[in-house]
């Protein structure tokens, strides 16, 4: 990502909608599966660092991005476990950690296979990774080519690239449903009338009442997650656990079910640490 583009997500990363309903989520899946107690945590690909607040909470939380810039601003947000690593060659041991998370990771890598082969490697057995990622390739944009994506998912195509890397996939539902229309209709007419010579995110400065409001609507996409998995959205979530063998390949089965997602509030803001070397 650009430089601008990192600027841009650490002043929105607070308040915009997208990344506040993003974090409520994983605040929600992270308590969920660290209830039988404390977990080592790394968070690849972690951008600003705005997750560590979230994070840090359940456990030994770590910090991994590949971009120099990255880095800098994960530094300012008081992030003290930081480590510059690309996700497909991570400077951890074998069995590392409990939980991983890649929030918006693997569309930036052009081997997202090899990535998935890496992160299956630092994991502990039985180890849980979660992920997110850009859905359909319908949806593909502005937005993407400023973000420097190389691909968005389906819900097919990522259970079999996990189970290809040695995961078990637990739970994949599509996320931001009730918004997929106006986004679909949004970037539609975008591209008919795109006059920007460069790429640029469709991060659009909303009215607080307004932003407020899908914030309380995907907080009730989030409620109904507790008991369902829907079947379209703009983002896909997903929940794989290593396995104990590597796949030959076979798709995962189609049925699963629902793992919860508790309800929760949380302090948003990121800890006031006075060190803020590079570990």
């Amino acid at each position: 990502m650009n430089v601008s583009e990192y600027e841009e997500m650490y002043k929105l990363e607070t308040f915009y909608w997208w990344f506040v309903a993003r974090r409520k989520l994983l605040a929600s899946i992270i308590k969920e599966i660290s209830a039988s107690g404390p977990s080592s945590i790394l968070d690849v690909g972690c951008g600003t660092g705005i997750n560590y607040s979230v994070l840090s909470k359940f456990g030994d939380a770590v910090s991994s991005d590949a971009s120099e810039e990255a880095v800098e601003f994960s530094r300012r947000r008081g992030v003290t476990s930081l480590v510059r690593s690309r996700v497909e060659s991570l400077s951890f041991a074998s069995s590392s950690f409990d939980v991983i998370t890649a929030l918006d990771v693997l569309e930036h890598i052009d081997n997202d296979l090899a990535a998935l082969e890496e992160l299956r490697r630092i994991m502990k057995d039985r180890g849980l990774l979660v992920i997110t990622v850009p859905a359909y390739g319908f949806l593909w944009s502005e937005h993407d080519e400023a973000l420097h994506h190389r691909r968005r998912y389906a819900a097919s195509e990522l259970r079999n690239k996990l189970t290809r890397a040695g995961f078990e996939v637990e739970r994949i539902t599509y996320f931001i449903t009730f918004l997929f229309f106006p986004i679909l209709i949004m970037r539609f007419f975008n591209s008919l009338f795109k006059k920007s010579v460069h790429p640029k995110t469709s991060h659009i400065i909303l009215p607080a009442w307004l932003n407020r409001l899908l914030i309380w609507v995907l907080d009730f996409e989030r409620v109904l997650l507790n008991w369902i998995n829907f079947p379209f959205g703009v983002s896909l979530v997903c929940l794989a656990r290593k396995s104990n063998r590597l796949s030959d390949g076979a798709a995962v089965s189609e049925s699963w079910r629902p793992v919860p997602i508790i309800r929760d509030r949380y302090d948003d803001r990121a800890r006031d640490n006075e060190s803020r070397t590079l570990h």
